[in-house]
């Protein structure tokens, strides 16, 4: 059983008379949302994708918070943004284009991501939520409340409160009409009426009534709680650093309970995801991101989707952009092979039915030959593909070219330490090391390199073929075939190992290979 179901079923049997399951989860538009983000949707998700195949209705629900205040400029971002800190995101333009608000590009660029790895999911924009007065009633319940909020907020605190910090405390942020900034102080609450007067640091002076007001932001440990109430959120997951004992998530659930009356949501927390050589944790505030577009530029969605399902949300595991890829690649198309092939346990067949894998990724050509095999022939696709089929490789299939599109990106952007290069001259040290009978194998491949294969099994099988001997028994020929193969590759490459010599041989120039031998 994958993690996924486990949640489910524990979801479930905590809360089995639910109508309507929703599965919630919630991301800023602070900057691009990076793939550590994209845990935060992969989590509800996939023990969404659960529940409905356990027979349940569910309801996936998607938030923007696109009415918090601007906060830091990213490290992607051109510094003149610090004149918008303090802003929603909503009132920013967009850096990247025109006629846009700094919200909805980044907001519109990752829902074109889920789009790419087939992500359905309900949105709630929370600017318009708040500005069409949806939750003043639970501000005002909130501003009623605001003694009782700051004791609960003030027992999670290590140091102790004044009365002056009780006296001005405001479970809101209210946004400036002038400067358009929450930089406001709120002078004067009156709870009959939900009158409100304040003043912003640009001079500005203000009332605004908590009933109609179109300006208002709860706070974070406020807001959480409220949404989970008026949403009926069942569950719903969030980073380690706000599950700690003494984080927001314990402050928002006594304030669901004692405030809003509701019994807060199912909740798993879930590790980071970092980047394998980067060393950084990813944020969007420091611009130090890695996105589902460029991890789709490598990766096929279906393998992203495997790195998810996989691992269960409190395992921190790293995306690789280095040589892993090939190994990954390798994996992944064996697991693919078995699922189909009706021969996986249990619960990597429920792993691999997370990741909409269909048979068609069976025609997928070996990744690693079309990253080996790419400088070889200098990029030369039509060489390429006249190679490969040699291999018994439809190299006319879609599958074939979206492969390739992504092998070549992986080798240009993060491979080039990877690329097998024919040594320039031979290999006279290590030729001076070997035995009489070991240059004799050296001599029959050369003239076996004047025939002509039709498919690199054949040559491949000469290849094998050339170190028989009636004296040798098997473990002695396959010893002998290994010794072969290693001379070879030190010939050649000047390396115990390389990629298949069958296809290696047919890609090179006969004259280079038979000058190195």
């Amino acid at each position: 059983m994958n993690w996924a179901k486990e949640v489910a079923l524990k979801i479930i049997n905590e809360r089995p008379n639910e109508e309507v399951y929703t599965v919630a989860s919630g991301v800023s538009p602070s900057g691009f949302v990076h793939i550590g983000n994209f845990r935060e949707i992969a989590t509800p998700y996939l023990v969404a994708k659960e529940l409905k195949k356990l027979g349940k209705k569910v309801r996936y629900i998607l938030s923007f918070d696109e009415f918090d205040r601007f906060r830091k400029v990213p490290g992607n971002i051109d510094s003149s943004y610090e004149k918008y800190i303090g802003m929603p995101y909503t009132e920013l333009p967009s850096p990247f284009s025109e006629n846009e608000s700094y919200a909805s590009y980044m907001e519109n660029r990752f829902l074109n991501e889920l789009k790419s790895m087939d992500v359905e999911v309900e949105c709630i924009y929370q600017a318009k939520e708040y500005q069409s007065g949806r939750y003043n009633k639970y501000i005002k319940v909130a501003m009623d409340n605001r003694d009782k909020i700051f004791s609960i907020i003030d027992d999670f605190r290590t140091q102790e409160s004044t009365d002056e910090e009780r006296r001005n405390y405001y479970p809101i942020s209210i946004y400036c009409p002038n400067c358009h900034k929450d930089s406001t102080k709120i002078i004067n609450y009156e709870s009959d009426s939900g009158n409100v007067k304040y003043m912003c640091n640009c001079g500005h002076r203000g009332d605004l009534n908590i009933n109609n007001a179109t300006n208002i932001k709860l706070q974070w440990k406020v807001d959480w709680p409220m949404r989970w109430m008026v949403e009926g959120v069942t569950f719903e997951t969030g980073g380690i650093d706000h599950s700690a004992s003494n984080g927001s998530k314990a402050v928002s659930e006594r304030v669901a309970r004692e405030i809003f009356n509701y019994e807060p949501p199912i909740y798993i927390p879930y590790n980071f995801i970092g980047i394998k050589g980067g060393g950084a944790k990813m944020s969007s505030s420091t611009g130090n991101v890695l996105t589902i577009t460029d991890l789709l530029k490598v990766y096929d969605k279906n393998i992203i989707w495997w790195f998810y399902a996989r691992f269960d949300n409190m395992h921190a595991f790293d995306i690789a952009l280095d040589n892993d890829v090939i190994r990954y690649y390798s994996e992944f198309d064996r697991w693919v092979k078995l699922y189909f092939n009706d021969n996986i346990d249990e619960k990597n067949k429920s792993i691999l039915d997370l990741t909409n894998v269909k048979e068609e990724y069976l025609k997928n050509p070996n990744f690693s030959y079309l990253v080996t095999f790419l400088p070889i022939v200098n990029f030369d696709i039509d060489l390429l593909k006249e190679l490969l089929s040699k291999e018994d490789i439809d190299v006319n299939s879609e599958q074939f070219s979206n492969r390739l599109d992504l092998a070549i990106n992986w080798v240009k952007e993060y491979g080039s330490d990877y690329q097998v290069n024919l040594l320039n001259q031979r290999n006279d040290n290590f030729y001076n090391t070997i035995s009489d009978l070991e240059k004799e194998w050296l001599n029959k491949t050369i003239k076996l390199l004047d025939f002509q294969f039709n498919t690199t099994n054949e040559l491949q099988t000469a290849l094998y073929d050339v170190v028989k001997d009636e004296i040798l028994v098997d473990k002695e020929l396959k010893q002998a075939q290994k010794r072969y193969f290693q001379i070879l590759y030190n010939m050649l490459l000047g390396t115990d190992q390389g990629p298949k010599l069958g296809l290696f041989l047919m890609a090179i120039d006969k004259e280079k290979i038979k000058n190195l031998l």
